[in-house]
């Protein structure tokens, strides 16, 4: 399977044909779009304003709900929606069975404590519609209380590509809400989410979305930044505590990463995390 969808296998200016043809812009075909929506215990419903704002989308969207007790009934969201309750538990689970399922060229991710904004998530589409050869887009992030989630990305858009030490340090920086996956990418190079790591993993509660942008690198995919808010999140989330069971989860992902020059690096992390932490407590 070839992820360079946007020109017809076969054509004669496409893949198979003259090698600079596959980049001309009238054979590229509009995007398709959609929503990867992870939850459980129905847990989305309480959020009125996401639930609201999913209302309104047209494009698809699939909700994994994991549960025990409350399956999800989001039949009055409309057609274009798929509700899948699964007994799977943890976060990279859930991931896996959306997208697995959406049948899409571009899934943004969400958890069920984020808003959307809308009008943002237009101008993503029009950026990726320039440029869709991309395996990952980051976008920003933005808290509740105004303020950027991560304040030292460079500044305007880049790319990260190459398994050099400077694109396994920068990839650490990217939030799961901020990306943007590339799904024809994924499929082709046969890339989930590891099971071990993530929010409800019965190993490591973090440290997924990292490891699937280092699977994307190491596959020779391009991830590239658009400075541009697409979700809201609450200024604190599981990932952002400070603990030993994050420690471990963060030491793995860095071993993964850096190999054994991930005791250094781990190094680095606990220090400024220890830092952080009794300044926090002092105040």
């Amino acid at each position: 399977m070839d992820w360079r969808w946007w020109v017809p296998l076969g054509h004669p200016e496409g893949p198979e044909g003259e090698e600079d043809a596959w980049v001309n812009k009238k054979m590229r075909k509009k995007i398709t779009f959609g929503y990867a929506v992870s939850t459980v215990e129905s847990k989305l419903l309480d959020n009125i304003d996401f639930m609201d704002q999913l209302a309104k989308i047209d494009d698809p969207i699939v909700i994994v709900n994991q549960f025990r007790d409350q399956p999800l009934d989001a039949s009055a969201l409309g057609q274009n929606v798929q509700v899948i309750n699964s007994k799977s538990r943890g976060l990279s689970q859930s991931r896996n069975i959306a997208l697995k399922v959406i049948d899409v060229d571009f899934v943004m991710i969400c958890d069920d404590d984020i808003s959307l904004v809308p009008a943002n998530i237009e101008r993503i589409k029009k950026e990726i519609q320039k440029n869709p050869d991309c395996a990952l887009y980051f976008t920003r992030l933005q808290k509740t209380t105004g303020e950027l989630w991560r304040k030292n990305y460079e500044e305007g858009p880049f790319s990260i590509n190459g398994l050099g030490f400077k694109s396994r340090r920068r990839i650490q920086r990217i939030n799961s809400m901020e990306q943007v996956y590339n799904l024809r990418f994924l499929h082709a190079n046969q890339l989930i989410f590891n099971v071990d790591f993530g929010a409800g993993s019965s190993k490591f509660q973090l440290g997924e979305e990292t490891l699937m942008s280092w699977s994307i690198l190491k596959a020779g995919g391009v991830l590239q930044s658009l400075p541009i808010v697409a979700r809201i999140h609450p200024p604190l989330s599981s990932g952002s505590i400070f603990s030993v069971q994050n420690s471990k989860a963060v030491f793995a992902v860095q071993c993964s990463i850096f190999g054994l020059a991930g005791l250094i690096t781990f190094s680095g992390f606990l220090l400024k995390s220890l830092r952080r932490f009794l300044g926090e407590r002092i105040k």
